[in-house]
């Protein structure tokens, strides 16, 4: 029985096919992830090049040069969003657009408002979803921080005409800090619900890993064929061997198992340690699943590669088509194939009892969105069931198998 192990594991981890699907293909898809995902994360933003037109206008409206001295980033806590040129009016401001010195340009309008014009370049760029967000998040804050601070002014003059100066100095004095202030993006605070703050994008990452653990049934797929007297040499030659099937069949099913879980555990450690896809010091409670999802993999390549009178090939091609389609459920394929997926999980979960890319994605995300353990132990759970079952009925189907002639 150990030499057929030994074995086993030897033949599984030299095919060439194994090696690429099954070490390297994940490795690849990580590594777009990683390459796609980094940079939107965390957005650096860089400032803008804005002419400001310091006109008659513009003198009017007090704070205004303290706002900008805060957009500019004069005050080290605050994110610096635009480097500001002074202009004398706005035709000067409108030349440096056209000429593009410049992605637009701050003014006071007659009726004592701040506003904004940009040029059609940064217009094109905020509108382009494939571009750089960078400009976007710079206009985004802009019209913010002008919106409040034209609110502002507005609460200042409604108290300089109650006849208050005293009341409106007050008020000047808070307006012009809070325009100031207004230029930090302090806007909203990040809060966890959860032990920890996963990475918004680490559900593809585990959705991947749910596709290659059922891709990893190609090797229980080969073991177990080849251990078929009408359909390998080999199987012919152990038929007629004096070891005991059940010995045969375990050697089998514990070799495949272990590759699979090689196989698991390479894409893990990559997604987590080179990726740096995070688990929250779940790492240790992650290899189980991976032991217990490959447990599962295995079962179901058994079950697979048990069926009478089909060739290697075509048992392959299921289990490729089992692992790609119910990746499809589980959300690797972008947001839609996401927003399917969580469609499924609100409205029709017993369709996700159906789809084990779905169940072994789950045990990392049960770890990854709950403090409690019943979610991950319930998937465990369904998931050694599901296995449990595929392997009885391999074992029935291979213990009746008898053949006319060899």
């Amino acid at each position: 029985m150990w030499t057929t192990l030994l074995t086993t594991i030897k033949v599984n981890v030299r095919e060439k096919s194994n090696l690429l699907w099954l070490f390297f293909f994940p490795i690849l898809m990580a590594s777009l992830f990683w390459g796609m995902f980094s940079g939107l994360t965390n957005i650096q933003v860089e400032a803008q090049n804005f002419a400001v037109v310091h006109d008659s206008n513009w003198n009017s409206v007090p704070g205004a040069d303290s706002l900008v001295a805060s957009l500019a980033g004069k005050n080290s806590s605050h994110t610096k969003l635009i480097v500001p040129t002074v202009v004398k009016s706005l035709g000067e401001a409108k030349e440096r657009v056209n000429v593009k010195k410049d992605s637009g340009y701050l003014y006071v309008t007659d009726q004592g408002s701040l506003g904004i014009a940009i040029s059609d370049d940064m217009y094109n760029k905020v509108t382009n979803t494939l571009s750089s967000s960078t400009a976007g998040v710079v206009l985004s804050s802009l019209r913010s921080i002008i919106t409040q601070f034209n609110h502002a002014a507005d609460s200042v003059e409604g108290v300089s005409e109650s006849g208050n100066p005293a009341k409106a100095q007050q008020t000047i004095a808070e307006y012009v800090k809070a325009s100031a202030a207004s230029a930090g993006l302090t806007y909203t605070h990040d809060r966890s619900l959860t032990h920890f703050a996963p990475d918004q994008f680490a559900r593809y990452y585990y959705a991947l890993l749910g596709m290659v653990c059922m891709m990893s049934m190609s090797f229980a797929i080969s073991s177990i064929t080849s251990a078929q007297a009408n359909l390998s040499p080999l199987g012919a030659r152990r038929s007629v061997a004096p070891q005991a099937k059940w010995r045969q069949f375990g050697a089998i099913m514990i070799a495949s198992w272990l590759t699979s879980f090689a196989s698991m555990a390479v894409s893990f450690c990559y997604i987590r340690y080179v990726c740096d896809i995070v688990m929250g010091g779940r790492e240790g409670l992650a290899i189980a699943a991976l032991f217990v999802a490959s447990f599962t993999a295995t079962a179901l390549g058994l079950l697979v590669g048990a069926i009478p009178r089909l060739s290697h090939g075509v048992k392959t091609g299921i289990s490729t088509g089992i692992a790609c389609f119910g990746a499809l459920f589980a959300g690797l394929y972008g947001t839609f194939a996401m927003n399917i997926s969580d469609a499924i999980s609100r409205d029709a979960p017993a369709l996700d009892l159906i789809n084990p890319v779905k169940q072994v994605s789950n045990l990392f995300y049960d770890l990854l969105y709950y403090d409690s353990l019943q979610p991950f132990v319930q998937t465990i759970m369904i998931l050694l069931i599901t296995g449990a079952i595929c392997v009885a009925l391999s074992i029935s189907i291979m213990r009746r198998r008898s053949y006319a002639n060899l």
